[in-house]
């Protein structure tokens, strides 16, 4: 049997609720309504006190006078009307100014927060977007920023008059627009970032953006925990799906330019089906790999690699075309540059951009190449008109250098676990003729890790994996693994913690233990870092070690693609194995000498070896210090353990 008992006035207030919940208009129709209810009823009150030409439509009336002004207090007469009228004038405070300040300050700030949310779809055109809040985010946004030479070629491409940056993220708050403040690449123009929310997967979110007027998407890669059954790639892919969806929705048949970062390389072919406009897929996990590969063969290379990569402010890659160089040879554009150092040349045939990295000096420039260069400054691109003119010079030509290869078997120590690991050991399996001998050391079992990863049952004989289940931020484990013993160290950035912070303190806790044991050793074994912050490089400057701050390679890496499509190709090229490749030579290679050349006759030295010479790494007391794409004419007082940095063909 129900239990039945008084509840009129529980659903007088539930009511009341229902209608106040609705918004500020149902608010202020229950305070209109009260406030008549109100007026009635002091009206009715001082009826009797009312002359009898007084009607009681007209004490309704003095009563809301009274409730919405209290200017007219003073005016009345008699004890009672008084009494009532002062009633009803602290009512008026109350209820009327009261209710309805508050009322359309809660509007006001709903409609602030809602603003702030970034839930108001933008109409743009031409704009770059980034799709998705990550660890690269912000270092792309600054990339794009700094890079004002390329993008004004990107700009007078795309006739775009201004630079929109919008980025969506799955939740926007001041914290964000707070971060790009404290980016001092950003700094004052975080106001020019557009922030909206919502995620990349969701159609309904990418008109939010915009999307299809963009001229430019980046797709950095977020991060996710590896339990869930979205991953990131995932979600990339499923966000080109909508992008194509969208555009056939609405008939558009130009689709803007997308960046898109794949961890996993066996899905990047999926991302290239799921999306049917110009599209560059960059795998991360490829990339970082091979660059730790190239360090592993020539240690030294990440801060070569750091200053390419990681730094608009110093050396960069840059591509151009130049008509005045047509029908010239390569070997005597080299020399018409400066300020630069050229590379090597970019052609596109049928859509496709072809790099030719360290070519033949007798090849000539054709119509529509691009120079590849490395230089500092942008405006520093200016050929000198009268070296061209002597380009029927002969070359001088010598015997090309071999580049020495690691012999007998390559002894790796791993310490920590990431996505990188998997991609790295596969990139080694490339290394046909070299024996490697891997440990790792990390806190899972190895036959969980070849669940997770099936590259370790692939391996060819000539690699051996060793695994051992430790802490090793820990000296005890140190000392166990027996780390004097191998040529090469890797110290990777934690997949298991969420902070970048914890992932970097743990790292450089180990580093530090690691650095205590080794130099009690004979063996000086070479040491490469993994870092998440690049806020943290700096607290290693004291030691000796390498450091790859993997987000801000890839953000370098998705913005300069991003602005320069062509780089794509030129990156691939350079670090794939085979080919091009960036080496390190004692000047006695070269049978110099005079160790007090000058960078242009140490040009000329490795030119005619058919090399590329890209600096110099000299020892100081404090480390070794790169000098890349040093002045032409600067005298270098070299010694026998300085080294060239040279670009060269292996074949």
């Amino acid at each position: 049997m129900r239990l039945k008992r008084p509840r009129i006035r529980r659903k007088i207030l539930f009511t009341l609720e229902r209608q106040l919940v609705k918004g500020a208009q149902y608010q202020l129709l229950v305070v209109a309504a009260l406030i008549g209810m109100i007026s009635i009823i002091g009206g009715l009150l001082v009826v009797p006190t009312n002359s009898p030409s007084q009607t009681l439509g007209e004490a309704i009336w003095w009563a809301f006078l009274r409730l919405t002004d209290p200017g007219y207090l003073g005016d009345d007469q008699g004890n009672w009307r008084r009494f009532i009228s002062t009633l009803l004038t602290l009512a008026g405070y109350v209820i009327f100014l009261g209710s309805l300040v508050a009322i359309i300050t809660t509007w006001m700030n709903r409609k602030i927060r809602h603003l702030e949310q970034g839930l108001t779809p933008v109409t743009a055109n031409n704009h770059l977007v980034i799709l998705g809040w990550s660890n690269r985010t912000i270092h792309i946004a600054a990339e794009i920023f700094q890079s004002s030479a390329s993008l004004k070629r990107l700009f007078d491409k795309l006739n775009i008059k201004k630079l929109q940056l919008i980025i969506l993220s799955e939740e926007v708050s001041p914290f964000q627009m707070q971060e790009l403040k404290d980016n001092p690449m950003i700094g004052r123009r975080a106001h020019e970032i557009i922030l909206r929310t919502g995620m990349a997967i969701d159609r309904e979110h990418l008109r939010r953006v915009d999307a299809l007027n963009a001229s430019v998407i980046i797709i950095p890669s977020l991060a996710y925990d590896r339990k869930e059954l979205i991953n990131p790639d995932i979600e990339t892919i499923k966000c080109l799906l909508s992008l194509n969806a969208e555009a056939r929705k609405f008939n558009i048949s130009k689709l803007p330019y997308v960046v898109a970062e794949i961890q996993d390389d066996n899905k990047i072919n999926a991302a290239y089906r799921s999306y049917s406009g110009p599209l560059e897929v960059v795998g991360s996990n490829a990339i970082i790999s091979r660059l730790m590969a190239q360090n592993i063969r020539h240690p030294g290379l990440s801060q070569v690699y750091n200053e390419l990569l990681a730094q608009l402010t110093k050396n960069n890659i840059f591509t151009k075309a130049f008509p005045e160089t047509v029908n010239h040879s390569f070997g005597t554009v080299k020399k018409a540059f400066s300020k630069a150092i050229v590379l090597g040349i970019v052609r596109e045939e049928k859509g496709r951009f072809l790099p030719n990295l360290n070519p033949d000096r007798k090849q000539l420039i054709e119509e529509g190449d691009q120079l590849i260069l490395i230089t500092q400054d942008f405006s520093d691109l200016e050929p000198d008109l009268e070296t061209l003119e002597k380009s029927s010079l002969p070359f001088s030509e010598k015997k090309p250098l071999l580049v020495e290869e690691q012999t007998g078997v390559i002894r790796i120590l791993i310490l920590g676990w990431n996505e990188h690991v998997p991609s790295l050991i596969k990139e080694l399996t490339t290394y046909e003729d070299e024996t490697y001998f891997i440990r790792l050391v990390s806190l899972k079992p190895l036959q969980d890790r070849k669940k997770d990863f099936g590259i370790v049952s692939e391996l060819p004989d000539r690699i051996e994996i060793d695994h051992i289940v430790a802490d090793y931020v820990r000296e005890s484990v140190i000392k166990r693994i027996e780390a004097e013993t191998f040529d090469h160290i890797l110290m990777l950035s934690s997949d298991r913690m969420e902070e970048e912070e914890e992932a970097d303190a743990r790292t450089m806790v180990g580093f530090v233990l690691l650095e205590e044991v080794l130099e009690r050793s004979v063996k000086n074994p070479s040491i490469l870092l993994e870092l998440a912050d690049p806020s943290n490089e700096s607290l290693l400057k004291p030691f000796q070690s390498e450091v790859i701050i993997s987000p801000l390679v890839l953000s370098h890496l998705l913005a300069g693609i991003a602005i320069q499509r062509e780089l794509y190709s030129i990156y691939n090229e350079l670090f794939t194995v085979g080919g091009p490749e960036m080496i390190f030579r004692k000047i006695e290679e070269y049978a110099i000498d005079d160790s007090t050349a000058s960078f242009s006759e140490l040009e000329a030295h490795a030119e005619s070896h058919g090399e590329t010479a890209l600096g110099v790494f000299i020892e100081r007391a404090n480390g070794k210090e790169l000098l890349l794409n040093p002045a032409k004419e600067i005298v270098l007082n070299l010694s026998e353990v300085d080294s060239l940095v040279i670009l060269t063909t292996v074949y």
